[in-house]
């Protein structure tokens, strides 16, 4: 079991990011970003977390390896107008916030004087028929931003300019929820309908590349990650609790759908160095823990029908496995990624071990991070839960 500390922290939180590791460093992050949502007053606060090296016995699991950590203490912070619908990390000093006001933000870390201050903003960049409204999500490569709210609007903005370099005006005619970038000229979205949209930046084209979706369903789909090594994988988390797994290369529908959590799935993350654990937050006041390691994926063949496997959900009585499709894949299955747990075939996915790693049920879990050992989650019970989850495998 995971080794939990609470903080209070006195104001919801929306969004929660690990600060980026620094390249060629072994340590892992200790710096991470929050944003709050529905006070009079929101805000970004930056936060610290200290780190022992663990003796014998002193970790919940026993094992002699590992960290112990105290509770974060927040370095500094700065106001944020309206709820922080969305909040990345551009590179160790600099976090991108957007916001239900239609504005994104940059803010910039002073390490020297531990201040965080507005680098560049955006106002109003979001609105419908003249109207503002919330830009509900970002993505970032690099230094170019991606944004999109409740008005189907996708803005594409580069760094240090004024206004954005392209706006596609009719991306959806839905809320676009989430965002992420595929590849360095490709992102894609979820919206409202259940929809996966792919647009490719290197197109004069408005219209995406590529749209995905569960055959017969408009279940809003409201948030999406991507596979850190293998880009043509994505998760999706739904209105309904379900969480979806999608295989971009070779179909509209996905590979398979897992009857989750019983409230809203607001947000899937991809362990970033360890893919075959994921991690789900849902309104259901859970936080799952998605193991694949054990799975030994097979080729894939022609299956008739839709076949459903009982899971091992802890907090809801099981999870339902049901793949609606599955493909007969040409040519080398070994390059076609068929090793990856995530497109294993249904009897491998018995081997999925899924844990409840919290239970707060009364109140949601709006957001969780992964870096290295520790899982971050933020609620609307106005609390920072940090998580030592241990060695992976």
């Amino acid at each position: 079991m995971a080794d939990t500390r609470a903080t209070f922290v006195s104001h919801k939180i929306n969004k929660i990011r690990w600060r980026q590791q620094q390249k060629q460093s072994l340590q892992e992050s200790d710096v991470f970003a929050s944003g709050s949502w529905d006070d009079e007053q929101n805000k970004v606060c930056l936060w610290k977390v200290e780190r022992q090296t663990a003796q014998s016995g002193e970790m919940d699991d026993g094992g002699g390896t590992g960290y112990v950590e105290s509770d974060p203490v927040i370095l500094c912070e700065a106001p944020h107008r309206g709820d922080v619908t969305g909040l990345e990390y551009m590179d160790q000093e600099h976090i991108v916030a957007s916001s239900s006001t239609g504005t994104i933000t940059i803010y910039k870390h002073h390490t020297n004087s531990q201040t965080l201050g507005v680098s560049q903003q955006w106002e109003k960049v979001h609105n419908h028929y003249g109207q503002l409204c919330p830009c509900t999500c970002l993505a970032i490569r690099d230094d170019v931003i991606v944004s999109s709210g409740e008005d189907g609007r996708v803005n594409i903005i580069q760094v240090g300019h004024k206004t954005p370099n392209r706006v596609i005006d009719k991306a959806d005619s839905s809320t676009v929820n989430s965002i992420t970038f595929l590849k360095q000229t490709e992102f894609i979205t979820v919206n409202s309908t259940g929809q996966l949209k792919i647009f490719d930046l290197r197109t004069n084209s408005d219209e995406p590349t590529q749209t995905l979706s569960v055959t017969g369903e408009l279940t809003p789909l409201q948030c999406i990650d991507k596979h850190p090594s293998q880009a043509h994988i994505v998760a999706t988390g739904g209105q309904d609790g379900v969480l979806g797994m999608w295989d971009l290369r070779h179909d509209k529908f996905p590979v398979s759908l897992m009857e989750a959590h019983s409230g809203t799935v607001w947000e899937v993350r991809f362990h970033p160095s360890a893919p075959d654990h994921l991690f789900t937050c849902s309104e259901d006041g859970c936080v799952w823990h998605w193991d694949g390691s054990q799975v030994n994926a097979t080729p894939i063949g022609m299956v008739a029908g839709i076949n459903q496997i009982t899971g091992t959900g802890a907090g809801s009585g099981g999870g339902n496995l049901s793949t609606p499709r599955q493909f007969q894949y040409g040519g080398n299955t070994a390059a076609a990624g068929l090793s990856n747990p995530w497109l294993a075939t249904d009897i491998a996915k018995n081997k999925i071990e899924i844990t409840s790693l919290l239970d707060q049920k009364s109140l949601p879990i709006n957001t969780v991070d992964v870096a290295g050992h520790t899982l971050l989650c933020g609620t609307d019970g106005e609390t920072i839960f940090t998580m030592n989850l241990g060695s992976l495998r």
